[in-house]
């Protein structure tokens, strides 16, 4: 049997050679043979298919596990905390030497301890590093479900998902909550450090200080979640 396909030139020339010197068409044969081809081509695309599911899987998969490896529990943050936990005690240490000259103490020394060291530790620093937090904390959710994504994907193709993918998906939800609470502990410490440092200063003018502090402490951080 000769099988003209249409797709190449010479055959089309032999085939036609083939039909004026008495040869016929097996129109059976033909259409068995374009099945034949059909079921290779899906059959092709069925394994370029289930062979990059595995490599989006094993990528997604390995993004993870390298995410839990470098996991630091909010360290930024929890380094805040002992920062402004020791500029409160430098306050504090400040506030002893009361008004001051011309009130320059309680207005020029503690009242900037309050606004411009503890106060921008906690509104500038910290916000920044728990902000931080939030944004890993969301690209780690977006990893998990994108592992969680591939492993639906391998099991639609009929293959198995990889090993290691779900202790790693538990682990990295395990992160979360871990970071969840401590960033949220911090933030509690963080803000009640702001609130004594603004009273410190704001209850030491006496006499002719009066009312010399920095007023009301603007806002703390907010929880993440």
């Amino acid at each position: 049997m000769v099988r003209d396909t249409n797709g190449q030139i010479f055959g089309q020339s032999v085939c036609s050679t083939f039909l004026q010197g008495g040869w016929t068409e097996d129109a059976q044969a033909e259409r068995i043979a374009q099945q034949q081809d059909q079921t290779t081509v899906r059959a092709s695309a069925q394994a370029s298919a289930q062979a990059a599911d595995q490599q989006t899987a094993q990528d997604a998969l390995t993004t993870l596990q390298d995410s839990n490896s470098s996991f630091n529990n909010a360290k930024s943050v929890r380094g805040d905390v002992t920062t402004a936990d020791k500029d409160l005690a430098q306050e504090r240490q400040d506030a002893k030497e009361g008004n001051g000259d011309d009130c320059y103490n309680v207005e020029n020394v503690v009242g900037y301890d309050a606004e411009n060291v503890v106060g921008y530790d906690v509104t500038t620093t910290a916000s920044y590093d728990v902000d931080q937090e939030k944004q890993g904390i969301t690209g780690l959710r977006s990893q998990i479900t994108a592992l969680k994504n591939a492993q639906t994907a391998l099991t639609a193709d009929g293959l198995p998902t990889l090993p290691g993918a779900n202790a790693a998906i538990a682990t990295a939800e395990a992160h979360i909550t871990t970071a969840i609470t401590t960033t949220n502990k911090a933030i509690d410490h963080l803000n009640a450090d702001m609130q004594t440092a603004y009273s410190i200063a704001n209850a030491l003018g006496t006499g002719d200080c009066a009312n010399a502090g920095p007023g009301k402490a603007p806002a703390g951080l907010s929880h993440i979640s």
